[in-house]
């Protein structure tokens, strides 16, 4: 307790600077879509699928296709009354913190508490890490940097100890990294397999039961982002600035470079942003490496992480194209430059092996201050927005949130891109009446309507498949409008109540129920782990 005590105190620096009024400016806009994610909680919808003031206005299937982990986090803490600006601090926050808990618990089983302690505080102070959480603020990534640890460590446990329980719990870690950042298991998954089969490849029959359990337990996540990523422009996710060659970055920058910036990654090497492996990082183990390989004392988990390590760094380089070109997905990274994150991760617990020469503390103590010293400058904000949630979602900057990422995720049968934002109500298109009554909630929009003739009226909502529309209480075709692709509907004279209701396609309902049966199960394994004992074979 007394190690993870100080260890969390001297965390604290890393994120002790979001503790005032208001919120850093950051390249997401993470907090407008907390925003949205809880209008969905607040009305009993889960899990959300619609951001209705995406898109300009007029809504986007955001959560189709994007993480949801990071956001029931922050939904929980509005369940407190926690304000939204105040949330995404705190989940800045407590990422941090528990990854420096988890690398701590990993890397003590290698090298002690000492050692454990050491890679913890090189996994928190790396310049990626403060680029995360303090530049792009990617809140995902920063949630992502939580589970790599989370995931060896039971993997370690269950390759040793091959029970029941441990196996279900590497399955919930592997799915809440699944659900916390796609894009961070894409990378990861990879090189925790390979550490698993290298540590104990008799066990791989296990591992693969965990890897199913954890696609199942995703399903409501996986399946429409699978079957349904034709129904967005996700084609131009990863063209023109975004396509992959564009972002390798060099050896100076790697190594090198003490650059620190809160700009953006460019075409070529003049990048406004950093993307330092950290000195420390890098030298520690190479230091440690040579001196291992001097005393012919050469550890197997060392050699092997730090050589990952190195092959996570060579992956943001444009010598590794070949391998990019080999496996096709990567290109959804966009930034090479993200497998820093894996770099981090190996090259953290590397460290931790300096615990092996037996040093005492007065240069261990000097070795974690030199840490501090070298990167704590990192780890502060730009500009500072002093504003409160009233504030910062409204007037011009909510547009400018509303707008962001448009092309993201825009339906790809919607036609143009919109050029303005949403009207606040329906209109009439042909025809003319009144708008007696109009609501709005994220999955459902209600309107009482009164016309003298047949009319069309235009909601301001893009259609995507799945809205579904019933007039006075009659399933109703829906137009779509040809400019932007908004919903249209034809009623009749006099008085018409009109219902849209965003319903699940079979994707996303397969997708719901795979996951909670598989939920159940993993609910009734778990009694049944606990009350048999069970280790589970090969």
């Amino acid at each position: 307790m007394k190690k993870i005590f100080i260890l969390l105190l001297l965390v604290l620096p890393s994120f002790s600077l979001l503790f005032r009024f208001g919120l850093h400016s950051m390249h997401d806009f993470h907090p407008f879509r907390q925003f949205e994610y809880n209008l969905c909680l607040r009305s009993r919808i889960f899990p959300c699928r619609w951001a209705p003031d995406a898109g300009m206005g007029y809504g986007e299937p955001v959560f189709n296709y994007y993480s949801h982990f990071p956001y029931w986090i922050g939904g929980l803490l509005s369940f407190l009354n926690i304000s939204i600006i105040n949330s995404t601090k705190f989940s800045l926050s407590l990422s941090l913190s528990l990854s420096a808990f988890f690398m701590y618990l990993l890397a003590r089983r290698y090298w002690g508490n000492l050692g454990g302690l050491v890679s913890a505080l090189f996994y928190v102070y790396a310049p990626y890490r403060a680029v995360d959480v303090w530049v792009r603020g990617a809140l995902p990534e920063a949630w992502a940097f939580v589970f790599f640890p989370l995931i060896i460590l039971l993997l370690n446990i269950y390759l040793e100890k091959p029970r029941l329980k441990y196996l279900l719990f590497l399955s919930l870690s592997i799915s809440g990294l699944i659900i916390t950042h796609n894009l961070s298991a894409l990378m990861f998954l990879p090189f925790a397999a390979i550490l698993g089969i290298v540590k104990n490849y008799r066990r791989i029959g296990g591992l693969i039961i965990a890897g199913v359990l954890s696609l199942l337990l995703s399903a409501f996540y996986l399946l429409p982002v699978y079957f349904e990523q034709k129904l967005v422009r996700l084609t131009e996710f990863t063209a023109d600035l975004y396509q992959y060659q564009l972002h390798y970055t060099d050896l100076r920058q790697l190594f090198i470079s003490r650059f620190w910036g809160y700009g953006s990654s460019v075409w070529g090497p003049n990048d406004n942003m950093s993307f330092s492996l950290g000195h420390l990082h890098w030298i520690l183990p190479v230091l440690l490496l040579t001196y291992f390989i001097y005393k012919r004392n050469l550890n197997s988990y060392f050699i092997f992480h730090i050589s990952l390590g190195f092959f996570a760094a060579f992956m943001t380089h444009g010598k590794s194209e070949f391998i990019w070109k080999l496996f096709p997905p990567l290109s959804y990274l966009q930034f090479p430059w993200r497998f820093l994150s894996i770099a981090v991760f190996f090259f953290s617990l590397s460290c931790g092996a300096v615990n092996q020469l037996k040093l005492s503390k007065t240069i261990f103590t000097a070795l974690i201050i030199s840490l501090l010293l070298i990167n704590i400058n990192f780890f502060r904000p730009d500009i500072w927005i002093s504003q409160s949630d009233q504030e910062y979602f409204s007037g011009d900057f909510w547009n400018v949130q509303r707008s962001a990422s448009l092309l993201d995720y825009w339906p790809a049968a919607a036609g143009d891109l919109p050029n303005k934002f949403a009207p606040r109500e329906p209109h009439f298109y042909i025809g003319s009446g009144e708008i007696l009554d109009y609501s709005r909630t994220p999955h459902r929009i209600t309107a009482l309507t009164s016309t003298a003739l047949d009319s069309v009226i235009v909601f301001p909502v893009v259609y995507f498949p799945g809205w579904t529309a019933r007039v006075n209480s009659r399933l109703t075709p829906i137009i779509k409008d040809p400019e932007n692709g908004a919903i249209s509907l034809r009623v009749s004279p006099g008085q018409s109540h009109i219902s849209l209701i965003f319903t699940n396609s079979p994707a996303r309902w397969w997708g719901n129920l795979i996951s909670l049966l598989a939920l159940v199960n993993i609910g009734i394994l778990f009694i049944y782990a606990y009350v048999q004992k069970k280790s589970v074979p090969g």
